[in-house]
């Protein structure tokens, strides 16, 4: 059965998304677990233009996310739409909630926390308020939002579910992959991201050259052939800007 549009603008869902493949995500969350922390060094692969603002931190110290983007948009009080998206997840999906950045209401709390966790969201990014913070600490639930605030929303919408938003000022569009952790949220878009493109060993290659960038005042050798995926282009550029510099101070 194919996609289907329910609704009319402003007040619409998509019955599903395109994800990329599981192996794809994988990756991600390998490197996740090799880097220890991600966001950085995958932001600089998309031109260090791809996170999310700061106000956009995670509940607790550690939270780590990676997964597809399930993207809900809802005005600042009302979370209506928020409940009719946790129907359509598949779990390892990460719900993005674009809630204008408002701070004076809560969009969701434990209760919603707790339906998410049966149904094996892999977490939530909340542009908006959240409440119940230490039950929601308790559970381990990765949760990332900007800010915290008990007053509770009301469920009257209207609001859309897996259509392009804005969220931390960052637009994001279903099917992005998501990667969080203690230093904020960074968003892939999935058009970066080709089938057979070796993502997690273009970062492994772009973390040893920065590495070895620092070394100075050594002499390095840059590397000057690189993949040509999205994430290779953007390494060759950068490695011969450097490789100039270099050249500059011995002149």
């Amino acid at each position: 059965m194919g996609i289907e549009e329910i609704g009319k603008p402003g007040f619409r869902y998509r019955t599903d998304f395109n994800r990329s493949k599981p192996d794809l995500i994988e990756a991600f969350k390998g490197l996740m677990d090799h880097t220890g922390c991600l966001t950085g060094n995958v932001g600089d692969c998309l031109g260090r233009a791809a996170a999310m603002n700061s106000r956009i931190k995670g509940l607790s110290q550690g939270m780590k996310l990676v997964g597809p983007a399930l993207t809900v948009k809802v005005p600042p009080i009302d979370n209506l739409m928020i409940h009719k998206a946790l129907t359509l997840v598949k779990p390892g999906d990460v719900m993005v909630i674009d809630g204008g950045g408002d701070h004076s209401w809560a969009l969701l709390g434990f209760l919603m926390v707790s339906t998410a966790l049966k149904l094996g969201l892999a977490g939530m990014i909340v542009d908006g308020c959240i409440r119940d913070a230490a039950e929601i600490r308790t559970s381990g639930f990765p949760i990332f939002a900007a800010g915290l605030n008990p007053n509770g929303p009301l469920k009257e919408g209207p609001g859309e579910i897996n259509f392009s938003i804005q969220c931390g000022g960052q637009i994001v569009h279903s099917g992005d992959i998501i990667v969080a952790d203690d230093d904020g949220v960074v968003v892939v878009p999935q058009a970066h991201v080709t089938p057979g493109a070796d993502v997690a060993e273009d970062i492994k290659a772009f973390v040893k050259t920065r590495l070895a960038a620092h070394e100075y005042p050594r002499e390095v050798e840059f590397v000057t052939e690189l993949p040509m995926t999205a994430t290779g282009k953007i390494m060759r550029r950068e490695l011969k800007q450097l490789e100039m510099q270099r050249q500059a101070k011995k002149t």
